[in-house]
């Protein structure tokens, strides 16, 4: 061998060494274990600063409840936890809290240590549908698939598929009692909650349905960094025109000029203005009769962008109301943008009426009705359980609206209002874990009963497993169906 070609070798040796040693490095940062005292210092500091400026407090139940609740979770915590326990922990208090925008979140170390390590899964994929589980696909190319696809997964090692996801369901957060959020995120996060809860052994044992027969099969797990995402997406054709900064697209119905469908992937702070602009000026122009406003899958975003967007639909000038308990952030060294707060609070008796009632400060604001290209047509609103935050600000002002009709299931946000407005993380002091916390409560002054639910559809859809395997997209072809009915 040439010395060339020895040290290469060697470098490579070397190479693969330092790989080890980094992967290991990850795995014990993954496994390391918090004693119980540091465990009980997070926690404290978790309760004060929900205790402090959660808007959720005093909403869902009283100041006391939730000091008790966190009380008994420092007294209870005995023993060392990982990273990983400690923030499903965590997040049994964020769920009693009703709180979409209240979430726990890995530690920066944590993170960067699991991105470095190929994790265990099962090659079979699996597809919640409602309180069912279908096997979807099969990753391991090597790997013959003995399981066919769309077979109905009874039980995975010994647990019954109900219960996983129930199970995995308890971890999601939402706004009030909304299921179907919960639903909607474990379908499309099932393989990864599944093993980040249950674990990650070297062999899996499957009980599937055959005809009327259950069978079992057994086989070895699927490492990998990552598993691709379920190949749910509607298929979208090239006739759309997109608008990618501003997270908006639209066409016309194939076939019908008439009817413009106008999709929002999300609430974008950026260009958004021109294209409602030029959007609206089409509508105008082409003389269309029917908007399809599609807000499946939007989490929300810009407050701005939302109150444009109503601008152009709303009949009246309505008003919206934020609130805020503090002045400033509790606790601010344990998380950044206190000034960004305050900044925020300035510009909100800016643009809107402040008001003071027990030390609490209210922020109302005027939606303004567009005197240029406003929309009179028949509007069809589609949305699920991914519909969230400022997707539900619109829904709920458009609910009462006339000529509009809602398709899908009930939105993943809560039809009266949610705290949202600016978000800090707190980084709690021993574990590093990161806590999202909203320092406003937005209230849908056109919807004032405490509801607790999202935003309830005329025209609910239901998908079955078949449905979501063929991409088909049931809420257009409801669309489809009225449109003869107005003919």
């Amino acid at each position: 061998m040439s010395g060339f070609h020895s040290r290469l070798a060697l470098l490579f040796v070397i190479l693969l060494f330092i790989h080890g040693v980094r992967a290991q490095q990850a795995t014990e940062a993954l496994m390391r274990k918090h004693p119980p005292q540091h465990l009980k210092t997070d926690l404290q500091l978790f309760k004060k600063v929900v205790l402090g400026m959660h808007p959720s407090v005093g909403l869902y139940h009283p100041v006391d409840y939730y000091s008790a609740l966190f009380d008994r979770a420092i007294e209870n915590v005995r023993d060392s936890m990982s990273e990983k326990a400690f923030r499903l922990y965590c997040k049994t208090l964020v769920e009693e809290l009703h709180c979409g925008h209240t979430e726990v979140m890995g530690s920066k170390a944590y993170n960067k240590a699991i991105n470095k390590v190929k994790l265990k899964y099962s090659p079979y994929v699996f597809l919640p549908v409602q309180d069912k589980l279908y096997v979807i696909a099969n990753l391991n190319k090597k790997q013959d698939s003995l399981i066919p696809k769309g077979v109905e997964v009874k039980s995975i090692n010994a647990i019954s598929s109900d219960s996983l996801m129930r199970y995995c369901r308890r971890f999601i957060s939402t706004d009030g009692y909304n299921q179907t959020s919960k639903y909607h995120y474990v379908q499309l996060g099932f393989n990864n909650l599944y093993p980040a809860l249950f674990g990650r052994p070297d062999s899996i044992t499957l009980a599937y349905k055959d005809g009327k027969t259950i069978k079992t099969h057994r086989y070895a797990a699927f490492k990998a960094k990552q598993i691709p995402q379920l190949p749910l997406k509607k298929v979208e054709d090239s006739l759309f025109k997109v608008h990618k900064k501003a997270g908006i697209r639209y066409r016309n119905l194939p076939g019908d000029k008439k009817v413009l469908i106008l999709k929002l992937d999300k609430f974008s702070h950026r260009a958004y203005k021109k294209v409602y602009k030029k959007t609206f000026n089409r509508v105008d122009k082409e003389n269309i009769g029917h908007l399809v406003l599609d807000l499946r899958n939007n989490g929300g975003g810009s407050l701005a962008n939302a109150y444009k967007l109503l601008s152009y639909f709303i009949d009246s000038s309505y008003t919206q109301t934020l609130y805020t308990r503090i002045k400033h952030y509790p606790e601010k060294k344990y998380t950044r943008g206190n000034f960004s707060f305050r900044f925020t609070r300035y510009i909100f008796s800016v643009i809107g009426k402040k008001t003071t009632r027990q030390d609490t400060d209210f922020y109302q604001y005027t939606l303004r009705i567009s005197k240029k290209h406003h929309y009179n047509g028949k509007l069809y609103v589609l949305m699920n359980g991914g519909s969230f935050s400022a997707s539900c600000l619109v829904g709920a002002y458009l609910k009462g609206r006339k000529n509009t009709v809602f398709i899908g299931e009930e939105s993943g946000g809560a039809a009266e209002g949610c705290n949202a407005g600016i978000t800090p993380n707190y980084t709690l002091p021993a574990t590093g874990l990161r806590v999202r916390i909203p320092a406003f409560r937005l209230i849908h002054d056109i919807n004032p009963k405490f509801t607790k639910r999202g935003i309830l559809p005329d025209h609910s859809i239901v998908y079955s497993f078949k449905d979501l395997v063929n991409r088909t997209d049931l809420e257009m072809n409801k669309v489809a169906e009225l449109l003869k009915t107005s003919e």
